[in-house]
């Protein structure tokens, strides 16, 4: 099944018309795999991290006859309903996993990159199709107009997705492909009403939903909305169109209400996350228990539409996110989460939307505002959602792309001087497009990790020299400022990078922060006592099992992890300022508290052998200070 629609889509996608439209498809669809992969396309299939196996789980739950998943899968993303763990997301993407499952586990949490690709790919794809089915609706129309919206597709907020190997992203990826195809297939019902058109119609709008709810409602509107205006020519199809947009909303309503017992909203307090932590349940509590309200509207709309959401600065990729959003609505967000905005990320798509607007209504082409309309109820729940994330984005874009395909296939370009202005002004706007949104990509990639940090700040110093920008030196009863600040604590006794007003490691200094060492023996266990309390190692059965007990309190029971062979490394890392305590063994975590014990001060049993480094290990932080000269960058302090 899957070949057989990969080998559709191909032959869909090398047509005499789409020479330009392929090679920038296939340009950027490379651009998009190298970097969800880091840049190591060898690692593609490699199992990622958190989410990465949802709809994995969900497709074994199918196979058992089951909708819930087991509880450890989703953790705190899960919703506990009468003792059972249900995922929020639609059944479209683990149905298309399928294949995968019968063959019991081994793809799990690999496949997810790979479909990430794939998405991009059909959503490009998707848009010649679509830009060559509004030029044969309004007239006009070029192979390279063609091309130029399938570039401002490639390089909109859709390319930025690929930062994220997770089952948000590809959902997001996912369903504006298939509103794509939903659109295109809508316009061709509407040139050609039929059987086989309405069918395809629904059966597209239908997956929509199946895959992201209030991206696919929008959906089943445009194909409802289309099949309105078919009421006089064709009245079976307009039946048939209006018969299917409702029963593809009430399949949704059924898999929602076999799940949550809910209509089409989700049972916020149910989640876990909202069981965990008392203030999530307290905000939902104040917001009657859902994720939406009209109380949100100004602050994303502000956001979402501001033309200043990023920032230039000098370390690699030179383009970074601005400030979070500012609050103008009467009740604050859950989630506020560094974003761009569609004038910023998608210039050239929002441009050719504002004036696609204008041909549509000057046109009177109610077939495309039919979808346009569609596309706008697909984006409104996005705006009132009380989240503001990047990704969000991506549910916007059809109403950009709608609109900026009736540009493309009527405005046509001014002669002489001004069109070469033109053309080179839309060039512009592609390269800006694709640095900001793989800048933004790789920022929230790698954001966290300490080798990234230090590349930019090598690369940095052989350019500029002089002190680092954006170094600071800590202050730990400070809320951390914007992302990307570096803070350096005391003589290096860690090093940090500021994430969400939160301060997260990326080096810790050994033998005062961290603790490396070998198990030799396991016929006694492994302790480091610290004053403020003691860390265990104990052995059975070829395991190996960490515990934290603390002087006063209960103490923190670690998982089994399987201990190998003889010696066993053991990284025990305990951090003041982000509130941790971390005991891997083997390379595999064993246990995670809310502590601090004092390794500096701890003593240990004999079959632990410490392995310290005489510098404390950490290179990047004495790079950092060396440049620094024992000063500090103050114009990196409050910077946004």
């Amino acid at each position: 099944m899957i070949t057989t629609a990969a080998r559709r889509v191909w032959v869909w996608h090398r047509t005499p018309e789409s020479l330009w439209s392929r090679r920038i498809t296939l340009a950027a669809t490379i651009v998009f795999l190298l970097v969800v992969s880091r840049w190591r396309p060898w690692d593609l299939f490699d199992r990622g991290g958190f989410s990465t196996d949802f709809y994995d789980a969900q497709a074994h739950a199918f196979l058992r006859g089951r909708l819930d998943v087991p509880a450890h899968i989703p953790g705190p993303e899960g919703f506990l309903i009468d003792g059972k763990t249900y995922l929020y997301y639609g059944p479209t993407l683990a149905v298309l996993r399928l294949p995968f499952a019968l063959f019991g586990h081994w793809a799990d949490g690999r496949l997810s990159a790979v479909s990430m690709v794939a998405a991009f790919f059909v959503a490009c794809t998707t848009t010649f199709h679509l830009a060559r089915r509004v030029a044969s609706l309004l007239g006009g129309g070029s192979p390279r107009r063609y091309a130029v919206l399938v570039a401002a597709v490639a390089c909109s907020p859709a390319l930025s997705l690929a930062g994220w190997n997770s089952v948000y992203d590809e959902t997001e990826l996912w369903a504006f492909a298939l509103f794509l195809l939903t659109a295109t297939a809508a316009l061709r019902m509407w040139a050609a009403p039929g059987c086989h058109t309405v069918l395809v119609a629904v059966a597209l709008a239908t997956a929509t939903v199946l895959t992201r709810s209030s991206v696919g409602i929008g959906a089943l509107a445009a194909v409802g909305f289309t099949g309105v205006l078919l009421w006089r020519r064709h009245r079976r199809v307009a039946v048939a169109a209006g018969a299917g947009a409702v029963g593809g909303l009430l399949l949704n309503v059924a898999v929602n209400l076999a799940k949550f017992g809910t209509l089409l909203d989700l049972p916020a307090d149910r989640q876990l996350l909202s069981l965990q932590n008392p203030a999530r349940a307290a905000w939902f509590a104040g917001n009657d228990g859902s994720f939406f309200s009209l109380r949100f509207l100004p602050t994303t709309v502000v956001h979402y539409l501001r033309p200043d959401t990023v920032r230039f600065e000098r370390l690699l990729p030179f383009v970074r996110f601005g400030p979070l959003a500012t609050e103008h609505g009467s009740y604050p967000l859950e989630g506020n989460t560094p974003a761009s905005s569609l004038p910023t990320s998608a210039t050239l798509l929002f441009l050719l939307a504002i004036l696609g607007v204008w041909v549509i209504v000057r046109r009177r082409s109610w077939p495309l505002a039919a979808v346009l309309a569609g596309a706008l109820a697909g984006a409104a729940p996005t705006f009132l959602i009380g989240f503001v994330a990047n990704r969000y984005l991506t549910d916007m874009l059809p109403a950009l792309v709608v609109p900026a395909a009736a540009a493309v296939a009527t405005v046509a370009l001014p002669a002489g001087a001004a069109g070469r202005g033109v053309r080179w002004l839309v060039t512009v706007l592609v390269v800006w497009g694709t640095w900001v949104n793989v800048a933004l990509a790789v920022w929230t990639q790698n954001l966290k990790q300490p080798g990234f940090t230090e590349m930019r700040y090598r690369v940095d110093d052989a350019i500029f020299g002089g002190p680092p920008p954006s170094v600071i030196d800590l202050l730990p009863a400070s809320s951390a400022p914007r992302d990307g600040i570096v803070a350096i604590d005391g003589e290096c006794a860690g090093l940090y990078i500021a994430e969400q007003t939160r301060w997260v490691p990326l080096e810790l200094a050994e033998g005062e922060r961290r603790l490396r060492g070998t198990i030799e023996s396991t016929d006694t266990p492994v302790i480091v006592s610290a004053p403020e309390g003691d860390v265990h190692i104990t052995f059975a059965d070829g395991a190996a099992t960490a515990s934290y007990t603390p002087v006063d309190g209960e103490p923190a029971i670690g998982v089994a992890v399987s201990l190998g062979d003889l010696p066993a490394l053991v990284d025990i890392t305990s951090d003041p300022i982000s509130g941790g305590l971390r005991v891997q063994v083997a390379g595999r975590q064993s246990l995670f508290a809310f502590a601090a014990p004092s390794l500096a001060q701890a003593t240990i049993t004999d079959n632990l052998r410490p392995t310290i480094a005489a510098d404390g290990n950490t290179p990047l932080c004495d790079f950092l200070q060396s440049r620094r000269g024992g000063g500090s960058s103050l114009g990196a302090r409050g910077s946004t």
